[in-house]
């Protein structure tokens, strides 16, 4: 192997390490390194830019939950990556052939754009601009976003907790999200 692409795989590998402690700021930073190419390769195998981007966080929420599951002698971790997301854009591609989505969800600009009002709360960054921006939100999507953004439960969780469909639940939160991230970025007066 090229001598850069050891010190490369190297670097991979401590980050999933890093991940697999705990470590925020490692995922962040294989999210910054990994997350073009997987977006690139879901929405092609895909086709639809908001289902793209949701399989993406899937994908980093499951490096998260199972990096000390990661085995370095299987692959490199860019491929394990690749790997997750494949079997979550198949998964995905056979759920849309049983029940066709109605409409697609609008698009954001980048696949990481979402991440930044998580990354807000998570940070304690001006938790109460936050807050204030959620207010404005309808209620159903307010109360998922508060459950995602400041109890950090999964989306099958809040789906049970209120009793809904994960899909509503996913489409709540991802429009939620948006219009989060607007208000978030909107200059003050």
């Amino acid at each position: 192997m090229d001598p850069d692409r050891e010190q490369e795989a190297a670097a991979e590998q401590a980050l999933i390490e890093r991940i697999a402690d705990g470590d925020r700021q490692a995922l962040r930073e294989l999210y910054a390194g990994f997350a073009p190419p997987l977006f690139a390769l879901a929405l092609r195998l895909v086709g639809d830019r908001g289902l793209a981007e949701e399989l993406l966080q899937d994908t980093f929420i499951k490096i998260w939950r199972h990096a000390e599951h990661y085995d370095s002698e299987k692959a490199r971790p860019f491929t394990w990556a690749v790997t997750i997301l494949r079997r979550g854009c198949i998964d995905a591609l056979r759920h849309r052939r049983r029940r066709p989505d109605p409409e697609p969800l609008p698009a954001t600009e980048t696949p990481s754009s979402d991440a930044s009002a998580f990354e807000a709360a998570a940070a304690g960054e001006d938790v109460s601009q936050v807050r204030q921006a959620l207010s404005a939100l309808p209620p159903e999507p307010r109360r998922a976003l508060e459950l995602v953004l400041f109890s950090g439960l999964t989306q099958t969780e809040i789906a049970a907790r209120l009793r809904r469909p994960l899909g509503t639940v996913k489409s709540w939160i991802r429009r939620g999200l948006l219009d989060l991230r607007n208000s978030l970025t909107e200059p003050s007066p």
